[in-house]
């Protein structure tokens, strides 16, 4: 009975991965599936400089400095315009003069706060929205080239499980195997060829959004130059880091400047009377603000302590998945001369093959994201992110 059962399980899976191979192959002959056009072929930095000079992505970003630019020019109007109200007004006689807001009013200084936030602010908005778009093209090119290695291991899986099932066929026929050591070679490769299957799918669906993603067709025949390997470790001192971003990031600008103006607000309101609704709605406006500032100041620092600490880790996350596969690579390497010599059983086998193929994509994995988080600290620890 556990026999007959074998050979069904073991057909089954023959018919399904037949017709998975079939589906490929009729995907692979759909030209409408297949990339094309002159191959494009980019590095990180090439990436990079497209992304932060071309597209909807880097025109949001001008759009938004554009607006930051109008307004410091709005507000530098609108304190000449203070100006020249106020001289004309003295002009006039006594009698025929109206009240015109001066520069000491709260319109007046208002006004000069508006100034001086938006002529620092606007390029430092720009840098972080710069910043924004670099963040995700990096996120997109690693995706990529993870994907890539993902379906290159699947590959060399399947060619694994190939040789396998052959060598144990030969094992059959010699009459050192048995027939349930065949299938279940033969299932391992199934398997293999429909995770590859699986991984191909998944690679042509992020090669289409980095596509898209980096404005290109969506079937662009893109090739990534650069490989998953790691950059060169920073230099960070992390006292300097937290100063720069406290100074620097445009988060904690705005925060400063909502801030300011409601302080500004409030002060203009203290005559009233402290049960007043007017004073104590801008009372309450203002420490809403600067507890939100205080509040910016705390979690940024926090926030770049953690990504120091988190970089650290990732760091030596890399050193570990390096040395397990290593390790894991060796195992199978040796599980292979024990299972030769009849020493392990073939599940031994198929089990170090399969950590030896983990260990492998947990590399490149561990990689991808000591990478990103070197990108993702320096923007943070200047104008951030936005």
């Amino acid at each position: 009975m556990k026999k007959a059962l074998s050979f069904i399980l073991a057909l089954s899976l023959v018919v399904g991965s037949s017709a998975a191979v079939f589906a490929k192959e009729d995907a692979a002959k759909d030209t409408s599936m297949q990339f094309q056009g002159p191959e494009i072929k980019l590095s990180l930095d090439q990436a990079l400089e497209r992304m932060t000079t071309t597209g909807p992505a880097f025109e949001a970003v001008m759009l938004e400095k554009d607006g930051n630019d109008a307004a410091a020019r709005g507000q530098f109007e609108a304190i000449d315009a203070i100006e020249d109200a106020r001289e004309q007004a003295q002009q006039l006689p006594a009698d025929l003069r109206v009240s015109v807001p001066s520069l000491n009013s709260l319109t007046g200084k208002q006004a000069t706060l508006a100034k001086d936030y938006y002529k620092k602010y606007a390029p430092v908005a720009y840098e972080a929205g710069i910043n924004g778009i670099k963040n995700q093209t990096i996120q997109a090119y690693y995706g990529l080239l993870m994907s890539t290695e993902s379906y290159r291991i699947a590959q060399e899986t399947t060619q694994v499980k190939k040789t396998l099932l052959d060598n144990t066929k030969r094992k059959y026929d010699l009459g050192v195997a048995s027939k349930m050591d065949v299938l279940q070679a033969e299932n391992a490769y199934l398997s293999a060829q429909q995770q590859e299957a699986e991984a191909l799918t998944a690679l042509t669906t992020v090669r289409m959004q980095t596509n898209m993603a980096f404005n290109y067709d969506i079937m662009q025949k893109l090739t990534l130059t650069d490989s998953l390997v790691l950059v060169t470790a920073p230099s960070i001192n992390l006292d300097s880091a937290i100063k720069s971003a406290l100074v620097n990031r445009a988060d904690i600008m705005q925060a400063k400047y909502n801030m300011d103006n409601a302080e500004l607000a409030f002060n203009s309101v203290k005559a009233y009377p402290k049960s007043s609704a007017t004073y104590m709605g801008a009372e309450a406006t203002y420490n809403g603000q600067k507890l939100a500032y205080q509040t910016k100041l705390l979690t940024v620092e926090i926030e770049i302590r953690k990504a120091y600490m988190e970089l650290q880790d990732l760091e030596e996350a890399v050193k570990v998945a390096q040395s397990t596969y290593e390790n894991a690579k060796e195992a199978a390497r040796l599980t292979q001369l024990q299972y030769d010599a009849g020493m392990c059983t073939l599940t031994d086998l198929q089990t170090a093959q399969n950590n030896s193929a983990a260990a492998q994509l947990g590399v490149y994995s561990a990689i991808m994201n000591y990478d990103i988080a070197v990108y993702s600290i320096d923007y943070n620890s200047n104008a951030g992110i936005l």
